[in-house]
């Protein structure tokens, strides 16, 4: 006859009923309504955890990858042995794990990995104001009023997380008679941070004792959990746990602590506590977002400024970069002049991102790309009923740009009436809306960019020359590609690096083929046709090096023009249209057999007969 009466008592939360464990089929928990037990509550899983005996008198609980955690006297556990008195906790419902007779329950533990100390528990839910709601709540607040008043102005002054909750903790302990402090924050989905403390001079922060099955059942019941230390006792401490409760969630708690011989803490510490709780976890709650936004704004500026820096370490580029640095830190216009494609806009961004003006906006404007019709509203703005469809008030560049930076790509191809109009905004530095009768003032640095000569177009009467002179106030010329040439493996093997990470390729290097190919280019779109010719072998390319014929066809054309490379080439293209037509010749055009003899994918086979010109000949020997 078995003598042990092993099972699961509910002490909060639901079910309210006594389950028991059988000895050869384990007891599963959960909301799934085929569980030998079912827990209705959304914070537990479907199949949340399993009671079993693992060997004579020996029970076990086990996490079933439960989404909120299984935690067992406090501590949340995946695999653990449990014990007559155990508490058991999956979501917002509490069990107590026996095994005696239904008669002789015995004292139920609290075991928290430290010596259970006798106490008499009490928890108060206080209402969403954290105050009493009898009439005696007015006197004893008012005693408190000034700390009350000292704490919500910290609160609200404090920015930096730690010196928040230790000034909390300082202000608080005026008020409640506490010797040890403590708050303990929570993180999503994680463990207890290591707690900040306070303790009075008298008392070592070392010694001071957490009782984790309080903190767990205070973040559990949202509830102020008061503890007196059994009278009996002299170890033991009074303890007053408060939750942290925000908006969204628990942050934590507050942990207060006093001895056994002291006064045990009341209803109205509990009260004020809470009270405090409510303002502190909301600001709390707003400085940990506050945190998370700015250093994901950090990692993204870091990107951002990684991906626009200028690549290279030639002499001509080397003057480009002591050029920004001379003058991004002043307010002068700058005109920067190049060619297509030589990274005229990322002059412009380096300019701004190390002047003065960092933290206010960069606002591009492509004066070639929008129509002229609607030029004069992006840079202006318009104000409603200023022309038809005109149904709002709308915000130009210039308006946008505020402090910052703005920056007119292609002001070469700025119609004259602009250019007027332009003209007159740098020099009075204000501005009329489109229908508006308001000067608005600009106070924005204006960089410029054009591929055009503008001195030509001034000639031909295409540009103005008044306008020239307040724009090349200082200026940089960029350098074409093929005057820095030294630069191309730089640039190649960085957007190879870029474009491979972003496919999820891998990427081990450039042949040395289509390394001399680069070299040789005369790169008539410069970096910006660089960029496009890695980023077209990387997407196209079968292995993880980027092959000659890989890159476009453009670079192969253009390196026959000259005779030795023609040879070369000439030559090469010959020997790999035998090689592809005898393979297919001896395997009567089967592709896939053919690509098989070579030694090659069938996929590369046919990019081959492509880009060999090859497709007449195939259809002739199939």
């Amino acid at each position: 006859m078995r003598l042990i009466n092993p099972r699961l008592m509910s002490i909060s939360g639901f079910p309210k009923e006594i389950v028991r464990v059988a000895k050869d089929d384990p007891l599963i928990l959960g909301r799934d309504p085929s569980n030998q037990l079912e827990v209705g509550d959304p914070a537990v899983s479907r199949k949340h955890c399993s009671v079993s005996e693992v060997s004579t008198d020996v029970f076990e609980i086990a996490d079933l990858d439960s989404h909120n955690g299984t935690f067992v006297n406090g501590a949340r556990v995946s695999r653990h042995t449990i014990q007559h008195g155990d508490r058991i906790r999956i979501g917002n419902s509490e069990f107590v794990f026996l095994t005696g007779p239904d008669q002789e329950t015995g004292p139920l533990s609290s075991r928290s990995g430290s010596d259970v100390m006798g106490s008499q528990l009490k928890t108060m839910s206080l209402d969403r104001s954290g105050l009493p709601t009898g009439d005696s709540w007015v006197g004893r607040m008012a005693r408190d009023l000034t700390a009350f008043f000292k704490i919500a102005n910290m609160i609200n002054s404090t920015r930096n997380v730690q010196a928040l909750l230790s000034e909390l903790l300082e202000l608080i302990c005026e008020v409640i008679p506490a010797s040890r402090a403590a708050i303990l924050l929570q993180p999503p989905s994680e463990e207890l941070s290591p707690p900040c403390m306070w303790n009075r001079k008298d008392f070592a922060p070392q010694d001071m004792l957490i009782r984790d099955e309080l903190v767990q059942q205070a973040i559990w019941e949202h509830c102020a959990v008061v503890a007196a230390a059994a009278a009996e006792t002299t170890s033991a401490e009074h303890v007053l746990c408060v939750p942290l409760v925000a908006v969204e969630r628990i942050l934590g708690v507050i942990y207060l602590s006093s001895p056994a011989s002291s006064p045990a803490f009341g209803e109205d510490h509990a009260y004020f506590v809470s009270a405090v709780s409510r303002i502190a976890a909301v600001t709390l709650e707003n400085l940990s977002k506050l945190d998370s936004l700015t250093a994901e704004n950090q990692r993204l500026q870091a990107e951002a400024q990684a991906d626009r820096s200028l690549i290279g370490e030639s002499r001509p580029m080397q003057r480009v970069s002591e050029f920004i640095g001379r003058v991004a830190r002043g307010d002068s216009t700058v005109l920067i002049r190049g060619e297509s494609g030589t990274g005229k806009e990322l002059v412009a961004r380096a300019i701004h991102a190390n002047g003065e003006r960092l933290d206010k906006p960069f606002v591009a404007v492509n004066c070639a790309a929008i129509p002229e019709a609607l030029l004069e509203s992006e840079l202006f703005g318009h104000e409603k009923g200023a022309f038809t469809g005109a149904v709002g008030t709308k915000k130009g560049k210039f308006d946008i740009a505020g402090e910052g930076t703005l920056f007119l790509d292609e002001i070469g191809e700025l119609a004259p009436l602009l250019q007027a109009k332009l003209l007159r905004v740098l020099q009075q530095r204000e501005f009329e809306r489109l229908g508006g009768n308001r000067l608005l003032p600009f106070n924005a640095r204006v960089l410029a960019a054009t591929n055009k000569n503008l001195e030509e177009a001034i000639k031909t009467g295409e540009f103005r020359q008044d306008l020239y002179y307040r724009l090349n106030v200082v200026s940089v010329a960029m350098p074409p590609l093929r005057e820095h040439r030294e630069d191309i493996p730089l640039l190649a093997l960085y957007f190879a690096n870029k474009y491979a990470e972003k496919c999820h390729r891998g990427f081990k290097g450039i042949a040395a083929e289509a390394r001399e190919l680069l070299m040789k280019y005369s790169w008539p779109g410069n970096v910006r046709e660089l960029e496009n010719a890695i980023e077209h072998a990387i997407v196209l390319g079968l292995t993880d090096e980027i092959l000659a014929e890989d890159l476009p066809n453009t670079l192969l054309e253009e390196q026959s023009a000259g005779l030795a490379a023609a040879r070369y080439h000439n030559t090469l293209s010959r020997t790999k249209k035998q090689l592809v037509l005898t393979a297919l010749d001896e395997t009567n055009g089967n592709h896939v057999e053919a690509a098989r003899l070579l030694g090659i994918h069938p996929k590369y086979l046919h990019r081959l007969i492509r880009n060999l010109n090859l497709k007449s000949d195939v259809k002739r020997h199939g």
